[in-house]
């Protein structure tokens, strides 16, 4: 156990990445301590650690990297997203955009039609956030409003 343990700290030594070196320690403690003690230093959960360490076991450090996953590939071009991404982002405070105002955006930019469901995953894989305006009564008066949120804000 002790020649795991001294190979780890070798490694330790060569590794920069700071996700590979935090999982690597981890293993590292897995073999001296009980997973739930090691599990409880490292803010995780036990299985993460059995995870990371049988993952090391069969693979080495290999392992220990995120393996790419499976899935459809885009619709859209990386360098299309990114223009639009850029030009979504680039908002009018007034105004903003809607999930079907981006979803128009798509179909005349990239040529793509998602659904608004999906416009709503891209958003939030691009940073942004959905922002839903306050309701208000109809008829009240801007005065009133004022003298609310003089009363309400704390900051």
């Amino acid at each position: 156990m002790s020649s795991i343990t001294q190979r780890i700290n070798a490694t330790l030594k060569r590794v920069t990445n700071p996700v590979i070196r935090e999982r690597l320690m981890m293993v590292k403690a897995s073999y001296k301590m009980p997973l739930r003690d090691v599990a409880r230093e490292f803010a995780c959960v036990h299985g993460k650690v059995a995870y990371w360490k049988n993952r090391y076991k069969k693979q080495g450090l290999n392992g220990l990297y995120t393996k790419e996953r499976s899935g459809r590939p885009s619709k859209l071009k990386p360098a299309q997203a990114a223009k639009i991404r850029r030009k979504v982002r680039r908002h009018n405070i007034k105004q903003g955009w809607t999930t079907k105002h981006v979803k128009e955006y798509i179909k005349k930019m990239g040529g793509v039609t998602y659904t608004e469901r999906h416009i709503l995953r891209l958003s939030h894989k691009w940073g942004l956030a959905q922002i839903k305006p306050r309701k208000r009564s109809a008829y009240s008066k801007k005065e009133d409003r004022k003298a609310f949120l003089k009363k309400t804000r704390t900051f």
